[in-house]
């Protein structure tokens, strides 16, 4: 299994340790990441600004999978969704294919429609399976509580996505079950982050957070593991903001699903960037030293 490896802006920049765990994850199962070089942005921050400029963006990214002859692999949901999108626009509107085609051609490049863009869990679960990953887990967490959140666009939109169920999205509970972990339902599992809007409204973001983090205490949920970058940001990086906002208490470690699976796998804490999140996952590290 090879592809190009499109780790996106996010992760590079603010959340190295997802790239850090899908690589040594990736090597476990045999995965092989070749590094798209000279990619740009997916075009998802221009999108609903200056559509054809991110249909441009995107596309380009494209072709350079296109011209490695691989599909493309990504860790983030939002380039995911984005890029998915542009590449059905791109193959079913004439049009926009055109007007992005010559620009393109301006920069000495072109697009075929050749390339498949595949999320992480798309690959985890249909390239490689549910019954390796098992076979591949050495220290299966059992007992450990999990309350998933699969994030707004690793389902959605699904009619461009096509990838699991929108309202009741099973890929990450069967992937957090495969390492032995439980998972647990909480009310609003499919509830936003809140982390969309942290720029415009910051209280409103912050209160969405909080309820959410409320939700998921209530179930006794040990952890929380997702597989969005922005979703981790909020629910991790900006926990202790939305407690003092709130002045409530959560304490709910959060580990992007990559993690959780090469600790799983017998990978060491550091080996997938355990010492970045800044709500300590202590149950599963403990639970971990007493086998």
């Amino acid at each position: 299994m090879k592809y190009a490896f499109f780790p996106g802006c996010l992760s590079p920049s603010r959340i190295p340790s997802y790239e850090l765990a899908t690589r040594r994850v990736a090597e476990k199962l045999g995965i092989e990441l070749v590094d798209l070089e000279g990619a740009n942005c997916c075009g998802y921050y221009l999108m609903a600004i200056d559509h054809l400029s991110a249909m441009a963006l995107g596309v380009r990214d494209l072709s350079l999978a296109e011209s490695m002859g691989l599909n493309i692999l990504t860790i983030c949901t939002g380039c995911f969704s984005t890029l998915t999108e542009v590449n059905n626009i791109y193959k079913e509107n004439e049009e926009e294919r055109k007007q992005v085609s010559k620009l393109l051609k301006e920069i000495g490049r072109e697009y075929k429609g050749n390339v498949e863009v595949k999320h992480l869990a798309k690959v985890l679960l249909e390239d490689v399976g549910l019954e390796k990953i098992k076979e591949s887990v050495t220290h299966p967490l059992e007992g450990l509580k999990v309350a998933i959140h699969p994030g707004c666009h690793l389902v959605r939109p699904s009619e461009h996505l096509h990838f699991g169920n929108p309202e009741d999205p099973d890929v990450l509970r069967d992937l957090v079950r495969a390492t032995g972990a439980e998972v647990v339902e909480y009310p609003d599992e499919m509830a936003c982050c809140g982390f969309v809007i942290f720029g415009v409204d910051r209280e409103a973001s912050l209160r969405i957070a909080g309820e959410k983090l409320r939700s998921i205490k209530s179930s006794e949920a040990d952890i929380i593991v997702t597989f969005c970058g922005f979703c981790t940001l909020m629910f991790d990086r900006n926990q202790p903001i939305v407690e003092r906002f709130l002045n409530e208490k959560y304490g709910i470690p959060v580990l992007l699903y990559p993690q959780l699976l090469g600790l799983a796998m017998g990978l060491k804490p550091e080996e997938v960037g355990i010492d970045e999140n800044r709500v300590k996952p202590k149950v599963v590290l403990e639970m971990l030293k007493e086998e």
